[in-house]
């Protein structure tokens, strides 16, 4: 089988398209051949060696792959040949035409979902967990998010939509931000030239949002605290641009009549409890079947083009989810 894999860190040019015997399936494990993998910034960070939970090299990255079961492992039930599913997870990375996974990392896929919109599956499943279960206090009114052009981005903004909230869109040009007005944003935010803050309160009259969902964060992060309303919650799910300069308790006690909260958030807090993610995958998958969030595709490229799809995502140029395919 073809696969691409990194024996080492760093640029795309490490990731290499490599021929690996196929594998087969384990006690518990479910044959899967590939019909499309998503790229995300979790494989960026793998790739460049920043990913907190990296596996041992060489390794194969990858995340998210929609398939159908090849052959099942023994003691596997309820699973058929053909049947369509979603693999995620980095136990074994997806970046390959053919991977034996275990159970806990698959879910079955419901009749009409193309492949290259089930890669975005864990995209919408972060941004229903950051606009329904994280946060915490009243459920969230008017929601700020930036990297909107992105997959989660994209994904918050359509899943925000379908609950009634108002969403304002931050993004780095005018481009990025017409795409996030095309997926449902009621405002949009064009952080290259606009002041956020400034933008929000013009927005909201002075009022702030509910909730402020961050993937940059930056050494001006405490400064976003006087974009919330009172009770609203930052949620910093990256910090690409780095981590904060101001002293934030502090900052946080500046604010105190609003009484603000910061919440870092990462999926991989259900990795020991995955009962309590399930609620969440179904409530995203219905809303898949019904129609209400579909995930645009920027690209899909051949799986043997990985290097050109990282170097695409390394500059930024990536509005949608960004797809291999065998």
């Amino acid at each position: 089988m073809k696969a691409i894999q990194m024996t080492e860190t760093g640029g795309p040019e490490v990731l290499k398209l490599v021929e690996l015997p196929d594998p087969a399936p384990g006690a518990g494990e479910v044959l899967v051949r590939m019909e499309a993998v998503g790229i995300a910034k979790p494989d960026y960070l793998m790739r460049s060696g920043k990913y907190r939970w990296m596996p041992p090299l060489p390794a194969i990255p990858g995340n998210e792959m929609a398939g159908r079961v090849e052959a099942l492992g023994p003691g596997v039930d309820g699973y058929a040949v053909g049947q369509p599913v979603l693999v995620w997870g980095y136990e074994q990375g997806c970046y390959t035409e053919l991977g034996a996974y275990g159970l806990h990392r698959i879910v079955p896929l419901p009749d009409g979902v193309r492949p290259e919109t089930a890669v975005s599956i864990p995209n919408f499943v972060v941004a229903w967990a950051m606009l329904h279960a994280v946060a915490g206090g009243p459920p969230p009114q008017r929601v700020y998010v930036n990297g909107a052009a992105g997959g989660v981005g994209t994904a918050v903004i359509q899943i925000a939509r379908a609950a009634g909230m108002t969403t304002i869109a931050g993004a780095g040009s005018a481009e990025k931000c017409a795409f996030a007005a095309s997926n449902g944003a009621d405002h949009t935010v064009d952080y290259g030239r606009e002041d956020v803050v400034a933008r929000i309160a013009e927005i909201t009259g002075g009022a702030g949002v509910s909730l402020f969902l961050d993937q940059l964060v930056g050494p001006a992060f405490a400064r976003n605290l006087a974009a919330l309303a009172p009770l609203g919650t930052i949620v910093s799910f990256n910090a690409l641009a780095g981590l904060p300069e101001d002293e934030l308790f502090a900052a946080m006690r500046g604010h105190l009549g609003k009484s603000p909260a910061v919440r870092c958030f990462s999926l991989h807090c259900y990795d020991d409890d995955p009962a309590a993610l399930e609620p969440i995958v179904a409530a995203v998958l219905e809303l898949l079947a019904e129609g209400a969030v579909a995930a645009p595709v920027h690209a899909a490229l051949p799986l043997a083009e990985a290097r050109r799809a990282h170097e695409m995502l390394d500059a930024r140029q990536i509005m949608g989810k960004l797809v291999l395919t065998p």
